[in-house]
């Protein structure tokens, strides 16, 4: 709708003109002024009628066509504006002279103009803007004439202006998790999953039947994250079905879900291979989330792959009852909408929340008329709700429940009326911003961050002397959260240990309802092209996004047509990417060929986002788009960039993140007066491109992801850069002269940083200074000395890093590689009150740890491959004579490692460290001792801690991890820790006899791998709270026939064994559910089984020697057999009319194994795999069970007759059962 985009450039026009008459007027420029002034009155009064035009455009044609032609002219005035702004732009990113205000008033409307691109009128008008002022000028009056005609109202009150309203201190915005009335329902659908009830179709498909918006995702969101459902179902998948589907895509999706990995195959015959192998053997639920095709024929082909596959139920949910009847072997579920109760309390979760029962109780009644008219469906009631949260006078509640456009019909375009109505009643700055949204495709997962960048550059967020553009845009993105026009997405890309370059990004989705609204909104406004030519583009388009449907085809750009030349925004938008986190993304990025003059073709251009294509290089003509405010080329294969993009003076954002290729920035680049986002390639903190001299004028910049200080670009260019915030590196720190050079850069007064990485790039490297000879060629164009460190180079580093000192807001630091010899006074100082993270590595000639007991907030500490420290002390925690403070209040992990030379830890003292969770310390070989720690210790890992005899008492740790090499005497104090839960050995060489002891009477979980000489584990059975044991990788262990295991234990895996010949256990143990022998190649004997009563699963894998007898007896209760690669088994134990629990058997690469007696007796079996064992063969007269079967046998001669006379086909498995199933576009689900 032309309305919502109309308010947002009115408003700049209004807001900005006045900056432009700040000046006295030369006599030839006098017309323009005279202009400009009547346009701003115009404006003014056009202005005054946009909310009710834009309400009425939907019924009344006049009123469409009107507000058509007044946006058409209000963009062409806004790029005239914005053209002659570039000239005052350019003047200034060249040095030129610009005319001084001369008032006060004046002063504060140019800091206005440089920042919102509007010029002062005593710049040299460009040819032919003066007359396109006026002609826009006198159009302008002519609509506003017209205007009366229409007979539209002003604007009464404030209640759908730009002025926020504050709410209550307490968000509406509910998780999903908290529902209304659908525990019913929920119950019902998983009972109809877990019955067996027409099992023996194998595949079930449930459709769940409801209108839009009335909850049927997140009734399958629920049932898909039942207990029960986890428990019946080990395969889940979620798959989200978009209206357009293309068959090859399904299969690679389902696979893709399934195997986690990336499937590139193609052609057809070869995915169904691939997806009928992957089904075997699961019991698979499959959620089908919104289905739209009625194609009988496209389901048919699509579900031939499941006609062979595993036990399989689907869960379907559409709007259409054609499409359940498609698809249904059940009756389809219907979901009614909220009963009245029920949808009054989700109102007052979203409307009423927090608010005085006194002052609300006047507007109840009419909320309640107003949830009447939502017919029960959530999403309408949320977003109502939401709406409704901010306006607290009855009159407006009584102005909604009356808006006539409750009166549109749904079926005009799909949309709700409700939605309708809460996007209508949403303020008005909100609106363009929705509406951008339309660019998008369903299941786009939105970054906050970068959508607000978007908003920028295309003048959606206003100019306000005193906030940030940033935070203006983030308060419009929560706004439109809680009125539920996104909602959080669950999806995480997770930080590394301790600190990582990027805070965790909180992602969002649009409901599809909400992305159907807002392309209504948009219409021909925002155009989406699924195509990779781009040809034809509506000449009403203003912005253009590329949503490629095959990420291997090349997108091509066509010749367009002058009508497009008003488009102002060009996005590509790779939905494979987005959950990356810059790794393997070549994989997906696509070919992109740009037309020679496509730059020239789009002069309007805002916007430019070709992230995640493979793009060389850029035509120089880019530098021909003065209007350009965003160019994203976000892991790109770029190369490089033309030294034209520096003449692009209004870009704010320029996205080089993950671009690998890309070795420099042109010089260009430090003219570009109005950057404010700056993102560079990066690795371990520090910059993989060079940057000019001159980056320091770049005043404005807020993003410098890193900088490398090299003879090019000196450490003093940051000084000016004070407003800088998130995560800062600053690499090549040994290039630095002297400790003076380093405080021009005052880091002090960056105020707003939050990580701060500070890395010397050669570990023993020499500082630098200005009288260094020949050195070292380092990558990013620094020379380094490769000598020894000198006494007066630590000094020269202990001076520089003095003088580094960040702002005490700072959240994390990163200390990498330093060479002085001591620490700089800074450091560990308390009032860094909100450090939360440190980590100091590399620093190799520092003998003393600072004091870091005493910061307050610190939670993560990492101490590593410092050769110096020999002693860790009363400093470290920052105990004095006079002072004995807790230390280390809020420290959670701390992890020491590689300090090879560190011999004692002392200075520790009750109280200290008392939110310690997890300790870790590795390869510190000369450390003697651990002092006393604190009960809240529950997880410790040690590696190659030799010198260490003896631990404190830990009376909480439930976790010890040893590894390596560690001092025997260690051991008798591991048998005291009494709440130990779970232990892990490994890689412990000289370990050859482990002696367990009872007093380990909660340790439930123990593994020991790769202890090379270990043969023999003494008292075992005496950890009576034993329940799961992994022996993995021990060449020289094995069991004697006295050896008892705990009669506790659950699960038994023993892998690569080779010395074990026999498993020979006489007691019973009632309580064992899983056992696995893999890769055991002197396992000869199994005298175990029989004592084994409640085995369910039973693995026996590669190992050649095995011998069964055939009267060998199996559990009763097995549901699992596998035995494969077992190359000497002759015959296995006969299949007993009492294995009636068993449901899958598996006998695969047993080449002398000739036959198994009694499959008729498996009435329970499932799915049987028989495969390369050229010798097996059933007798004539053995019979299939009286189950629904699959079948899968591969590669078995002898079985050929058996499997003709009962219909099987080697190589193909056997479904008695039909399958439909269809999928796209997999969403990640927890």
């Amino acid at each position: 709708m032309a309305g919502a985009i109309l308010s947002s450039i009115i408003k700049w026009m209004i807001g900005n003109i006045p900056a432009s008459l700040g000046s006295a007027l030369s006599s030839q420029q006098g017309s323009v002024h005279e202009d400009l002034s009547k346009m701003e009155g115009t404006l003014s009064r056009i202005q005054a009628v946009l909310s009710d035009a834009e309400e009425r455009e939907i019924r009344d044609e006049a009123v469409k066509l009107w507000l058509k032609e007044l946006k058409d002219l209000a963009y062409l005035a806004e790029d005239v504006l914005a053209e002659y702004g570039y000239e005052f732009l350019r003047i200034k990113a060249e040095g030129g002279d610009l005319p001084r205000p001369a008032t006060r008033k004046r002063k504060l409307e140019a800091r206005k103009l440089v920042a919102t691109t509007v010029l002062p009128t005593q710049i040299a008008i460009p040819g032919g803007i003066q007359s396109r002022i006026k002609d826009i000028s006198i159009r302008f009056d002519e609509l506003a004439e017209e205007r009366k005609a229409l007979s539209l109202k002003d604007n009464i009150g404030v209640s759908r202006s730009s002025v926020p309203v504050q709410p209550p201190q307490s968000t509406p915005y509910v998780d999903e998790s908290c529902v209304y009335g659908r525990e019913e329902d929920k119950k019902k659908i998983v009972e109809m999953l877990v019955s067996e009830k027409g099992s023996a179709d194998k595949l079930s498909v449930i459709p769940i039947i409801g209108m839009a918006g009335i909850g049927k995702t997140t009734l399958a969101q629920l049932v898909y994250k039942d207990p029960t459902v986890r428990q019946c179902f080990n395969t889940r998948v979620w798959v989200s079905v978009s209206v357009d589907f293309d068959v090859i895509k399904i299969y690679k999706a389902i696979i893709e879900s399934i195997t986690q990995e990336k499937c590139d195959l193609t052609e057809l015959s070869s995915l169904q291979s691939v997806l009928k192998e992957e089904l075997v053997g699961k019991r698979l639920l499959l959620v089908l989330d919104d289905v739209w095709t009625e194609d009988i024929n496209l389901w048919d082909s699509l579900r031939v792959a499941f006609i062979s596959g595993g036990r399989c139920k689907f869960l379907v949910t559409t709007r259409n009852e054609s499409v359940a009847r498609i698809m249904q072997t059940v009756i389809p579920y219907q979901l009614a909408g909220l009963t009245e109760d029920q949808a009054w309390s989700l109102f007052k979760q979203y409307a009423l929340e927090n608010r005085d029962p006194d002052s609300s109780r006047n507007l109840e009644e009419i909320g309640m008329k107003i949830v009447q008219k939502c017919k029960g469906l959530p999403l309408a009631i949320k977003n109502l709700g939401g709406l409704l949260y901010y306006e607290e006078d009855k009159d407006k509640w009584e102005d909604i429940l009356q808006s006539d456009l409750w009166e549109l019909d749904e079926e005009d375009d799909g949309i709700l009326p409700a939605l309708r109505v809460s996007y209508h009643r949403m303020p008005t700055h909100l609106k363009p911003c929705f509406m951008y949204c339309a660019l998008f495709p369903k299941n786009y997962l939105f970054e906050k961050d970068e959508l607000i960048k978007l908003w920028m550059a295309q003048g959606l967020i206003p100019f306000v002397e005193t906030r940030r553009a940033e935070d203006i845009g983030k308060k419009y993105f929560d706004d439109l959260h809680r009125r539920s026009f996104f909602q959080f997405e669950n999806l995480q890309k997770k930080t590394s240990f301790i600190i990582s370059q990027h805070e965790d990004q909180q992602l969002f989705l649009m409901h599809d309802l909400i992305c159907d609204l807002a392309r209504s909104i948009a219409g021909e406004e925002c155009s989406v092209n699924k195509d990779e030519k781009v040809s034809y583009i509506t000449n009403e388009a203003s912005h253009l996004s590329l949503i490629p449907y095959e990420a291997k085809a090349d997108i091509q750009f066509e010749p367009l047509k002058e009508e497009n030349r008003r488009i102002r925004s060009l996005l590509y938008v790779n939905t494979k990417v987005k959950t990356l986190n810059g790794g393997g993304i070549g994989d997906v990025c696509q070919n992109v060929r740009l037309c020679s003059d496509l730059f020239r073709m789009l002069p309007c251009l805002r916007v430019i986002d070709l992230s995640y294509t493979r793009i060389k290089q850029l035509p120089s003509s880019i530098g021909q788009l003065k209007l350009l405010c965003y160019l994203g080329l976000r892991g790109s294969t770029i190369k490089g960039l033309p030294n034209s993009l520096g003449s692009l003076y209004y870009l704010q954002t320029l996205d080089l993140k993950y671009c690998r290729s890309l070795q420099e920035l042109p010089n260009g680049v430090v003219k570009l007066i109005n950057l404010r986002h700056l993102e560079l390639p990066t690795k371990d903190f520090a910059a993989c491109v060079s940057l000019p001299s001159g980056i320091g004028t770049l005043t404005r910049l807020e993003t410098l992801s890193a900088f490398n200080v090299n003879r090019h670009c000196r450490i003093d260019e940051l000084k000016q850069l004070r407003n800088l915030r998130g995560h800062l590196g600053i690499a090549g720190l040994q290039n630095v002269a002297s400790g003076k050079e380093a405080s021009i850069a005052d880091l002090k007064a960056k105020e707003h940083l939050q990580t701060l990485a500070l890395i010397w790039n050669s570990e023993k490297s020499t500082q630098a200074s200005s009288s260094q000879g020949p050195g070292e060629q380092h990558s990013d164009g620094s020379t380094l000395n490769t000598g020894s460190i000198t006494e007066t180079s630590s000094f020269l580093a202990d001076g520089i890093l003095q003088n580094l000192q960040p702002y005490r807001n700072l959240r994390h630091l990163i200390l990498r590689g330093y060479c002085g010899m001591r620490f700089p006074s800074w450091l560990g100082d308390p009032s860094f009150s909100r450090l939360n993270s440190i980590a100091l590595t590399k620093c190799h000639s520092c003998k003393l740890l600072p004091p870091l007991g005493q910061l307050p907030c610190l939670q993560n500490l990492l101490i590593g491959n410092m050769d110096g420290i020999q002693h860790v002390g009363c400093e470290f925690c920052g105990h004095s004579s006079t002072s004995s403070s807790i230390a280390f209040r809020a420290l959670d992990t701390l992890d020491l490692e590689c300090l090879n030379q560190w011999g004692e830890w002392t200075g520790v003292e009750d109280g200290d460290f008392p939110c310690l969770r997890r300790l870790v310390i590795k390869h510190c070989s000369k450390l003697n001792g651990l002092p006393l720690l604190p009960t809240s210790l529950e997880i410790l890992e040690m590696e190659n801690v030799e010198a260490i005899t003896a631990l404190p008492k830990l009376s909480s740790v439930k976790s010890l991890d040893l590894q390596g090499k560690w001092n025997e005497n260690l051991w008798a104090s591991t048998l005291e820790l009494q709440s130990l839960h779970s232990l892990e050995i490994s890689w412990s060489e000289d370990l050859s006899i482990l002696h367990l002891h009872g007093s380990l009477n909660a340790l439930n979980n123990l593994e020991i791998s790769d202890c090379m000489n270990l043969n023999l584990i003494v008292e075992l059975h005496k950890i009576t709270s034993l329940e799961h044991l992994r022996l993995h990788a021990l060449p020289k262990f094995q069991f004697s026939p006295d050896d008892r295991l705990p009669p506790t234990l659950l699960s038994l895996d023993i892998t690569s064994c080779p010395n074990l010949t026999s498993l020979t256990l006489y007691q019973p143990l009632s309580a064992l559910r899983e056992l696995s022998i893999t890769t055991c190649e002197q396992l000869s004997t199994l005298m175990c089984l029989q004592n084994l009563n409640s085995l369910e699963s039973l693995t026996l894998d590669m190992c050649p020697e095995l011998f069964l007898n055939s009267d060998d007896v199996l559990p009763f209760t097995l549901q699992y057999l596998e035995i494969s690669s077992c190359n000497k088994l002759s015959a296995l134990p006969r299949l007993h009319e009492n294995l009636s629990a068993l449901k899958e058997l598996h006998i695969e690469g047993c080449e002398e194994l000739t036959t198994a007696v009694g499959l008729c007796n498996l009435t329970s079996l499932e799915l049987m795999v028989i495969a390369f064992c050229p010798k097996f063969h059933f007798l004539p007269d053995e019979q299939l069970p009286n189950s629904t079967l699959d079948i899968e046998i591969e590669d078995c001669p002898r079985l050929t007759e058996w499997c003709q006379r009962h219909g099987i086909k080697q190589k193909v498995a056997l479904l008695i059962s039909t399958a439909n199933v269809f999928c796209m576009n997999i969403v990640p689900f927890s």
